[in-house]
């Protein structure tokens, strides 16, 4: 066989091979979405588990896709663990901001007062300075307890619908807790069920 035959013969296992990998990609990538849709966790972890997923898909991606679902799963002790992974991880600082938020939103969930403060740090010395600033109320709010954003949020419920409203009155509720007043504490989280029952029954 000579060399020309051998180059061609290379060009055209090396396309298969391309043409594969990304037929490949874009199936595992439809199976994700439509467990992901239907809520099916368990399948969806299965299919980042498999050797092939972790080929077509750089390593950040997977365990953000694991992430994600362990999340949902409330499994505390997974998603502590992967975001440890993550962390050894190199990564652009696009990436380092995404992993950020998502271990900030952690942290506070599971009461975890001085990994968030870490990570809370990071994300006011180099993200965006409004959610920098939503970070730290809901630092404050939740982990630190206290009352301080009330009459700024009571303020802001004047404009406010749907999400955005249920998310002030459930941040006031927790705000009245932590001051003590739990008629008032009651109120905004009634308020809250109301305002996600009619975006729910849109």
């Amino acid at each position: 066989m000579d060399m020309k035959t051998v180059g061609i013969v290379v060009m055209v296992v090396a396309l298969a091979f391309t043409i594969y990998m990304e037929v490949q990609k874009r199936t595992t990538f439809a199976k994700l979405e439509a467990y992901l849709r239907e809520g099916d966790l368990e399948n969806y972890l299965k299919v980042l588990d498999r050797p092939l997923t972790n080929v077509l898909y750089p390593k950040y991606n997977v365990l953000f896709m694991r992430l994600n679902a362990l999340l949902a799963m409330d499994d505390a002790d997974k998603t502590a663990a992967v975001i440890r992974e993550m962390s050894s991880l190199k990564m652009n600082d696009k990436q380092k901001l995404a992993l950020a938020a998502k271990a900030f939103t952690f942290y506070v969930e599971v009461e975890d007062e001085p990994h968030a403060h870490e990570v809370l740090e990071y994300l006011e010395t180099n993200g965006d300075e409004s959610m920098a600033k939503a970070n730290r109320r809901t630092y404050d709010i939740f982990l630190k307890g206290s009352h301080a954003y009330i009459d700024e949020m009571e303020s802001a419920l004047s404009d406010a619908s749907g999400v955005e409203e249920a998310l002030l009155c459930q941040m006031l509720a927790i705000q009245y807790d932590n001051k003590g007043d739990k008629d008032r504490s009651a109120s905004y989280r009634e308020r809250a069920e109301r305002s996600l029952d009619a975006v729910v029954s849109k």
